[in-house]
């Protein structure tokens, strides 16, 4: 599901059962329902002005505290030939502090000759610290960053899409308010982070992937 998912991901979201949930700064947000959850699928849509290697390095420098709002604290716990584990406790207004860990990880792939760059993450809370007193844990949290070259390749069409259950007894639609308004801060947090000169120093390898891992 999350291959087809990819590879039908630059059509018109419209056409895959996206809602539009709002537009602010250059980002189109959408919501659809998460199957067996009250809480939805979210992504968020924008155009980038750098090449999508470009954005791929921003993204992947996982230590930079940039671009997630209300991140208190950030670890990575280990590397290792499947990714980077990283723990992550975040200090939202109205509600209780929340934590999670996730694995981080590569789905690059290219296509007839065109790259698109892919960093993906899932839920890993068996892999980073117990519970804390205080902090809610949060059950799931899975998402991407796809970054698909426009304009000959000197600019990127930038897909952020995240499916969370924040924990907790938050109704649905106050979490998924929530995140809805939160999504065009984070996408263009990043944005701004991938203008900086140290991300233009090295292209990443080239993947030899074909399509989406499943």
């Amino acid at each position: 599901m999350l291959a087809l998912l990819l590879l039908v991901a630059c059509s018109n979201p419209l056409d895959e059962g996206w809602e539009v949930a709002g537009r602010r700064d250059g980002v189109v947000v959408y919501q659809r329902p998460h199957p067996g959850s009250p809480h939805p699928e979210v992504l968020a849509v924008s155009i980038w002005d750098v090449p999508p290697w470009v954005a791929k390095n921003a993204v992947d420098d996982v230590e930079a505290k940039d671009g997630i709002p209300y991140l208190s604290e950030a670890r990575v716990l280990k590397r290792d030939d499947n990714g980077v584990v990283i723990y992550n406790r975040v200090s939202p207004p109205v509600v209780s502090d929340r934590d999670y860990t996730i694995r981080f990880f590569d789905q690059s792939y290219t296509t007839d000759g065109v790259t698109i760059w892919i960093a993906r993450w899932k839920t890993a809370n068996h892999e980073g610290p117990p519970k804390r007193s205080g902090v809610v844990r949060i059950p799931e949290n899975d998402g991407y960053w796809r970054f698909e070259p426009v304009d000959g390749g000197t600019r990127t069409r930038a897909h952020y899409w995240v499916y969370t259950n924040p924990g907790g007894a938050l109704p649905a639609s106050f979490a998924a308010a929530g995140s809805t308004t939160m999504m065009p801060d984070v996408v263009n947090a990043i944005a701004t982070r991938a203008k900086k000169p140290q991300y233009r120093k090295k292209m990443p390898p080239l993947p030899t992937r074909l399509a989406p891992l499943p």
